[in-house]
């Protein structure tokens, strides 16, 4: 039995070590679901290391994950082999396939046995067919399936998304920053300010912020903050 998965993890390109038929089966644990680059040659160097009567097995990313990372409902049709980023994990990438795909584009390599809904995930298992095949005629879209065109859009769309919320996100950030810095140099402005006077470099800091916009805006906000601390 060979692990992809831990093949994957060393870093290395095909083509691997071994005879050709040489393994009855294969586990993609994790491996399929964020390999974007490259795919097709992996894919086929798996198949070339598969015995005749072996079998790969491929488990792929959950629906539910692609609901939580994109906010739509899974739609068959509109997901072909769909990358999301997640965002909360930077340059990781997420692969998602749809069974008309796989059954498209894979199984002009490999037989494949309708896909399993799983506790971990969903499974399809692969058998190799024969005869001869390159990554390019596993890469090269379907004639006449319309959903190929569907898909592409709608993974667009998905990205397109991703990136507006992951502009938001750093916007708020960014603003969070900001305050937090003005919180802290006005703490160390009022220490500098009593150990040494007007002259220190915190004080000059807070003349700055003094001098913006923003505080002369919000000033009498403030004012009207220390009253209201004087009466209780």
């Amino acid at each position: 039995m060979l692990d992809f998965d831990s093949v994957l993890a060393d870093g290395p390109h095909p083509p691997l070590s071994g005879p050709d038929g040489s393994v009855e089966e294969i586990r993609a644990l994790t491996a399929f679901t964020h390999l974007v680059e490259h795919w097709a040659d992996w894919l086929l160097e798996l198949r070339r290391l598969l015995a005749g009567d072996g079998r790969l097995m491929v488990w792929l990313t959950p629906r539910e994950r692609f609901e939580e990372l994109t906010g739509s409902d899974w739609d068959e049709s509109r997901i072909g082999m769909t990358v999301v980023s997640a965002l909360n994990g930077p340059g990781r990438r997420i692969v998602f396939h749809s069974e008309w795909w796989l059954r498209a584009h894979w199984g002009r390599a490999f037989e494949l046995l309708p896909v399993e809904e799983t506790e971990g995930g969903r499974l399809v298992t692969l058998r190799k067919r024969p005869g001869d095949i390159t990554a390019d005629d596993l890469e090269r879209p379907e004639p006449g399936e319309g959903r190929e065109l569907t898909a592409a859009q709608a993974n667009a769309l998905y990205l397109g998304e991703q990136l507006d919320r992951a502009a938001h996100r750093h916007h708020r950030e960014r603003e969070e920053m900001d305050r937090e810095l003005m919180r802290r140099s006005f703490a160390a402005a009022d220490a500098d300010w009593a150990r040494g006077g007007p002259g220190s470099p915190a004080a000059l800091v807070s003349a700055e912020y003094e001098a913006s916009t923003s505080w002369r805006l919000t000033k009498p906000l403030r004012q009207l903050g220390r009253l209201l601390r004087r009466g209780r």
